[in-house]
């Protein structure tokens, strides 16, 4: 019997999951960022309802568990850049991509017209990133 409704559960989070439709933009009208986490990491809230966002495209260096001090000299240079970019105007588009194994919500976010991860990129504070394998920071910075 156990088994039996561990499958109704998981059948029904199947069912469910693929009901929504994560690929629709969130009405931008009401996204806001609440705060920056990091280069790559946002909290948003979209319609009252809050969201922690780790944006799409691109990784930032870490500033909470860096393996050298030249990765958290970056991952602070690129949370500075974030702020500016988040200073610089309104939340125009956010296009929600699923979640990520710590629940984050994944998503292309664009900030006054401009896309975020492009922006970042093109800082070189920032490398692009496909979920699999960070990037040896230390090793790129050099120590």
């Amino acid at each position: 019997m156990r088994h039996v409704g561990f499958w109704l559960l998981a059948s029904l989070g199947l069912f469910m999951g693929a009901c929504v439709d994560t690929s629709t933009p969130a009405p931008t009208a009401s996204c806001q960022v609440t705060y920056v986490v990091d280069g790559d990491t946002l909290h948003l809230t979209c319609g009252g309802i809050p969201h922690k966002v780790r944006l799409l495209g691109y990784d930032t260096p870490e500033i909470y568990h860096p393996l050298c001090p030249a990765e958290k000299r970056a991952g602070e240079a690129a949370t500075g850049l974030m702020r500016g970019l988040v200073a610089s105007g309104p939340v125009t588009g956010v296009r929600f991509a699923g979640l990520d194994r710590y629940g984050r919500d994944l998503a292309d976010v664009e900030i006054g017209g401009q896309d975020v991860a492009t922006t970042m990129l093109r800082s070189a504070l920032a490398l692009p990133y496909a979920g699999h394998r960070h990037p040896d920071w230390c090793g790129i910075l050099g120590g």
